[in-house]
């Protein structure tokens, strides 16, 4: 029973994913992500509008997931619904805040290897690094394992390996940071597009939808 009930989860979950918004969303909030780091970097710390960008990245990010979330069910609700339905499976609390447990402790982890690895490697950088194994971390663990959906597995590896090779690059660490999130973000657009592209020619509207 209980694996029937982990398998229809599964297939809710992998049913969100199916139109590939969330991507493009969460792609779009990448590069956004990108460019503020890299402006920060750009203007410097101790300038007034750097200054400020700084104080607000908790309210931008808070900010950003509550238009994110209300962008990607405003496109399902005009463009996904009337093709394939609405399917809602509730959530288990429980589950996902060992989920997030787990990431924390991952980036705890890693964010300690990584300051033992600066003092031998003063050229690498730990920011980018952690960045990349966190985000990749996030998106085989609560994106590819949770949905079944191999594609999340492709980014949660390039993610780590964009991290780890910045992390060495010598960039700056705005600016490293900031083509970190732009790449991963073209990356996203790139798998959220085709799999839009893929499921709008699958699942064509209804005929009465067409000519309503």
């Amino acid at each position: 029973m209980q694996n029937n009930l982990s398998e229809v989860e599964q297939r809710v979950k992998r049913y969100w994913f199916t139109d590939g918004f969330a991507e493009l969303i969460g792609g779009g909030m990448f590069i956004l992500l990108g460019v503020y780091f890299s402006m920060q970097e750009f203007l410097g710390q101790n300038s007034l509008v750097g200054g400020l960008l700084q104080a607000s990245l908790v309210l931008l990010m808070i900010a950003g997931v509550y238009a994110s979330r209300r962008l990607i069910n405003s496109l399902k609700t005009r463009i996904t619904y009337p093709r394939t339905g609405y399917v809602e499976y509730p959530a288990n609390k429980k589950e996902t805040r060992s989920r997030l447990i787990l990431v924390v402790i991952l980036a705890v982890a890693i964010s300690a290897l990584s300051m033992a690895f600066i003092r031998l490697f003063q050229s690498f950088d730990s920011m980018v690094a952690v960045t990349g194994f966190v985000v990749g971390m996030v998106l085989v663990l609560l994106r590819a394992k949770a949905s079944g959906l191999a594609r999340f597995y492709i980014l949660g590896a390039v993610s780590m390996i964009l991290g780890f090779v910045l992390s060495v690059s010598g960039l700056p660490n705005g600016h490293s940071l900031g083509l970190f999130y732009g790449l991963m973000g073209l990356c996203f657009l790139v798998s959220g597009g085709l799999t839009l592209q893929h499921y709008l020619h699958t699942n064509p509207l209804p005929a009465e939808d067409r000519n309503g």
